[in-house]
């Protein structure tokens, strides 16, 4: 089965009277719908190959959603196996990010002046997210080649600890010397202000440091502040209380396919992002953002943040420290009934990921069968045609005195901090 994802298309018009920007997707959002009529234990087996971004969040969220409609729940060991390919997978994902994608937009706005020392050191980068990437399918190998951990109401796995000592160690290792020079936890402990964000950049010889110090010195970090709303985060990185309830809500609708196109929350578009998530807990995001809104910095130091967190305890995990899974929520509509529904949220690298299930149910999960699936993405909120990046480029197409270049080259920045999961075609005119 071949994987879905389409392509966003972006214009900014900043010629004639009514600059602005345009946000077009192709992305198959109804895509989820091949699986009515089907087994659960097909579904399971085959949705992470038709979504394969994020492919471990995706799991995630279909085997809560599931489970919430059963009325079950994984093994403890499944539990921790899941969270483990969670945060990994986050860890993977940001390193990619912070290493490859934020360096390569950033050398097109400042020319050169700071980021050109990251130049030279281009195929030490590579190899460094190729080295994360190989930890990352390691731990997976490990974890899944026995049981799958997402199977709904998973048995016990395997918890080979030499080998989860081995992928975890790799992936912080990778981020202590190529992003952080510190302990991540230390970093996190160090690091609450914006001077001390200053005086760490100013000393560290890391990519993410320069990264920094490029913001900063070209006058990029407030890049595409905005007043579009977060939407909410509880104890963790998972959705606030009640949230769940609303998107289930909108979800059952008739307009649901509308929704799943272009959220909102409480009739205005919020974005989901690790900036977000990491704004709600406080501390340097929060402190970065009173100084320079919901810009380049904020969201640069907002990955470093959520890089640091999940790095150290990947670093803890494989010690026989309790290992706190990632912050997730189901929620069960008319559990028990022969039709049952069920809803599962996971924090993906960037977003909130919600799927909602609707089964009939049988006596056993291999005669049990989807009536009905949909899938709401972080993508879905984050470029709405009215959200965050939307209004953040609306401002570069009418801000004066840009040249047609600039305008693309801040523009691409923007849409890479803020990180959509598919293609973007943008042009300008």
């Amino acid at each position: 089965m071949s994987d879905l994802t389409g392509q966003l298309d972006i214009h900014l018009q900043s010629a004639g009277d009514a600059p602005g920007a345009a946000i077009r997707s192709s992305r198959p959002l109804t895509a989820a719908r091949v699986f009515a009529g089907k087994p659960l234990g097909t579904v399971a087996g085959q949705l992470p190959r038709l979504f394969s971004v994020c492919g471990m969040a995706q799991a995630m969220a279909s085997a809560l959603a599931c489970e919430a409609a059963l009325g079950c729940s994984p093994a403890r060991s499944a539990a921790l196996a899941r969270g483990l390919l969670l945060r990994a997978e986050t860890v993977k994902e940001h390193l990619w990010r912070l290493l490859l994608d934020w360096p390569n937009a950033l050398a097109r706005l400042d020319e050169g002046h700071v980021t050109g020392q990251l130049t030279a050191a281009t195929r030490v980068r590579e190899a460094a997210v190729a080295t994360a990437m190989r930890a990352f399918l390691q731990l997976r190998g490990a974890l899944t080649s026995r049981a799958d951990p997402f199977l709904p109401g998973a048995a016990g796995v395997d918890l080979p600890r030499d080998a989860l000592e081995r992928a975890c160690a790799s992936l912080v290792s990778t981020a202590t010397e190529q992003i952080f020079r510190i302990a991540p936890a230390d970093w996190l402990a160090e690091l609450g202000s914006t001077a001390d964000l200053d005086r760490w950049a100013a000393q560290a010889d890391t990519t993410a440091a320069v990264l920094v110090r490029a913001l900063v010195q070209s006058g990029l970090a407030a890049l595409g502040r905005c007043d579009i709303a977060t939407l909410p985060s509880g104890p963790g990185r998972g959705p606030a209380p009640g949230l769940l309830e609303v998107i289930a809500a909108a979800l059952a609708s008739g307009a649901a396919d509308d929704f799943i196109a272009s959220p909102l929350w409480h009739g205005q578009p919020a974005e989901t992002t690790p900036f977000s998530r990491e704004l709600h807990r406080g501390g340097l995001v929060a402190a970065v953002t009173a100084a320079h809104g919901n810009g380049l910095l904020a969201r640069l130091v907002a990955l470093l943040a959520e890089l640091a967190r999940d790095c150290a305890l990947l670093a803890s995990a494989p010690l026989g420290v309790p290992f706190p899974g990632p912050a997730v929520a189901a929620l069960a509509l008319a559990p028990g009934a022969a039709t049952s529904v069920g809803l599962g949220a996971a924090p993906a690298a960037r977003g909130l990921l919600v799927h909602r299930l609707e089964l009939m149910r049988d006596d056993t999960p291999a005669t049990t069968r989807v009536l009905g699936y949909r899938i709401l993405a972080p993508t879905e909120w984050n470029f709405h045609p009215a959200g965050v990046v939307a209004t953040a480029l609306a401002d570069i197409a009418a801000a004066e005195g840009l040249s047609t270049a600039e305008r693309e080259a801040r523009s691409r920045m923007v849409i890479t901090a803020v990180d959509p999961c598919v293609d973007c075609r943008l042009s300008v005119s």
